[in-house]
């Protein structure tokens, strides 16, 4: 059989999704799900099924998983210790929006300052999920159940909004005028997770009540609604943190008086890949130096 078509397989029914897999194969789903079909093609039967949105292997299909064993996790394993040897390799995934706001901006100061690794950085909605990782860094309401996380900072967010947007152009913005401006809501789901902060818990955190902020677009992911406000009249609520390069450049303002915590944080587990303990420490060291010199004072 196709080695490759087994190893889209093998990843189905360890992640139980075909955009998991997808993900640590760096392909699209439709991929994944083309090759599944022509290896159950070449079996005459069905190797997986679904139950509650995630598949499973057939009785056949777990006879196959068994008489695979560990090969692909040998595998796997093996590829981070040649690449470790070869290059220095280091690989971080992290939170989609903090990555492309905050880290993309600031990872290459590291390289610079380290060129001997070889830098791959992986944005990813599911930064767990990518286990070639040598640093993962979550968005998470609480510490991740499995492994050993540091808390980075916890997560502050305010209505932002473009410098010249007109809620800013009086001597002194009003959270009231939100019930006019027009609105965008960051909403995702991941596994039984829906959402970023949200606009009702906002009013909850401010002690609002009866003001409708239900109305207006919707977006899946921060750094999308930071791409928006910069180029429309809409408002949204962002983290602070990632959006502070666009707030110390004068392209965004916070609405005074609206930050609030978010009651989530930035997690970090290091998990070295192939003896690159020296390189993850030295990266380590770096993000939390340049993480505490961006954290204000009231944060």
């Amino acid at each position: 059989p196709s080695m490759t078509a087994l190893r889209a397989f093998e990843a189905v029914v360890r992640h139980g999704t075909l955009s998991a897999a997808a993900r640590e194969l760096h392909v699209t789903p439709a991929a994944i799900s083309h090759r599944l079909k022509d290896l159950e093609a070449a079996a005459g039967r069905d190797l997986v099924y679904r139950q509650a949105g995630i598949f499973r292997p057939t009785v056949l299909g777990a006879e196959i998983i068994d008489g695979l064993g560990d090969a692909f996790t040998r595998i796997r394993q093996a590829d981070r210790l040649l690449r470790s040897s070869m290059t220095g390799t280091l690989r971080i995934s992290a939170a989609y929006s903090f990555a492309v706001l905050w880290l993309s901006a600031r990872v290459m100061q590291f390289g610079t300052r380290h060129p001997e690794i070889d830098l791959h950085i992986e944005p990813s909605h599911s930064p767990k999920e990518q286990d070639d990782a040598d640093v993962v860094i979550v968005h998470s309401d609480k510490r991740p159940e499995t492994g050993q996380w540091t808390l980075l900072f916890e997560d502050t967010c305010g209505v932002l909004g473009r410098a010249d947007h007109p809620i800013f152009s009086g001597a002194a913005p009003s959270l009231d005028d939100l019930a006019k401006a027009d609105l965008l809501h960051i909403a995702h789901r991941n596994g039984p997770q829906s959402g970023e902060f949200s606009w009702r818990q906002w009013c909850v955190q401010q002690g609002l009540v009866g003001l409708d902020l239900s109305r207006g677009a919707r977006v899946s992911a921060e750094h999308l609604a930071v791409e928006m406000i910069l180029r429309s009249s809409n408002l949204a609520l962002v983290s602070t943190f990632s959006a502070q390069d666009h707030i110390a450049s004068g392209a965004l303002r916070v609405l005074p008086g609206s930050t609030v915590s978010s009651n989530r944080g930035y997690w970090m587990m290091t998990c070295a890949q192939g003896g690159n303990d020296r390189l993850v420490k030295e990266f380590e060291n770096w993000l939390i130096k340049e993480i505490n010199s961006g954290l204000l004072p009231e944060d």
